[in-house]
């Protein structure tokens, strides 16, 4: 298991684990940018979980004990049970009355105190899911391109966007595999998933969770910042590819490819680690060796370049 030291003790806990739950969940719960969050967890994570909830004084709910395992968040086939943890009796008592709601049902997503704006935008997504990746979706929705606030990068955040289908699981693996050492379902500072990558509530929510980890958790915070403040050549749910640099007039000048990986063919990757100047098209990306032309590549599925960065104006 996974633990973070905290720079100071909290609640006289000294550490953190960075997941069941996320601390991106527990951090917007924390602040009261969330009422509630649930979780799965093992038997072996319950002593964990127990102490946490008793020293930032957390009430918890087992939905389950309500619903069975009738509601769509249920994982039978992982072994864990799920929890609800919150600040009061009632919240608990209202998330846990709503554990059966679809998830195209708002109301699950406003109890878990996401933006209603984002709330909107998922389920209208749903719709077309069979054929559009939910990052492909909310790029075409943001009419801020330039510069996209890092707490809204939401690339490497499958939960909700995997469809369950054979091949879309096996990808799904190859990418866990590819980053085993990152643990890229941890990589994250918002928990949902926003509208558009220009959601103003968005952004504010992400701006204040992450000085929460800044000010307790401030190595992870850099990690993160390191990780997700970068620009994103992408073509699909697993095929992307970051960059090691910034984003001017629509190029991106770079010293190099970033972790985490995509699986973007190697030949296109081993063209891009070629050059340091990169700019792309819907169906084309140009890459160049300062001014001097490198590689053209085509493709049949659209590029977008998202501009993921600390910098905002």
């Amino acid at each position: 298991m996974s633990f973070l030291k905290l720079k100071k003790p909290l609640n006289g806990l000294k550490e953190l684990r960075d997941f069941d739950p996320g601390l991106s969940d527990l951090a917007a719960l924390l602040i009261g940018a969330k009422p509630v969050l649930y979780t799965d967890f093992s038997a072996a994570g319950w002593p964990y979980i127990k102490e946490l909830c008793g020293a930032l004084k957390l009430r918890y709910l087992l939905p389950e004990a309500v619903y069975g395992r009738a509601g769509f968040k249920a994982a039978p086939k992982s072994g864990k049970r799920m929890l609800l943890i919150g600040k009061t009796p009632k919240v608990l008592k209202e998330a846990a009355e709503s554990w059966n709601r679809s998830p195209t049902d708002p109301a699950w997503g406003r109890l878990l105190g996401y933006p209603d704006c984002c709330v909107k935008a998922y389920i209208d997504w749903r719709a077309v899911a069979h054929k559009t990746d939910l990052v492909n979706f909310t790029f075409a929705r943001t009419v801020k391109k330039e510069r996209l606030h890092f707490g809204l990068n939401n690339v490497f955040n499958y939960f909700s966007r995997l469809t369950g289908e054979p091949a879309d699981m096996a990808d799904f693996a190859r990418i866990r595999a590819a980053n085993k050492d990152l643990g890229i379902s941890t990589l994250q500072v918002i928990s949902w998933h926003p509208c558009a990558y220009d959601c103003g509530r968005s952004v504010k929510l992400a701006g204040e969770i992450f000085a929460f980890l800044l000010e307790h958790l401030p190595e992870r915070a850099a990690e993160l910042k390191s990780r997700l403040a970068k620009p994103v050549l992408f073509r699909d749910k697993y095929e992307y590819l970051l960059l090691n640099g910034r984003e001017k007039n629509s190029k991106v000048y770079y010293l190099g490819i970033a972790r985490p990986e995509g699986l973007l063919p190697e030949e296109i990757k081993r063209r891009i680690a070629a050059g340091n100047v990169l700019c792309a098209g819907k169906g084309r990306v140009a890459v160049f060796s300062g001014a001097r032309p490198l590689y053209e590549i085509t493709s049949a599925k659209p590029f977008s370049l998202l501009n993921f960065t600390a910098a905002q104006k």
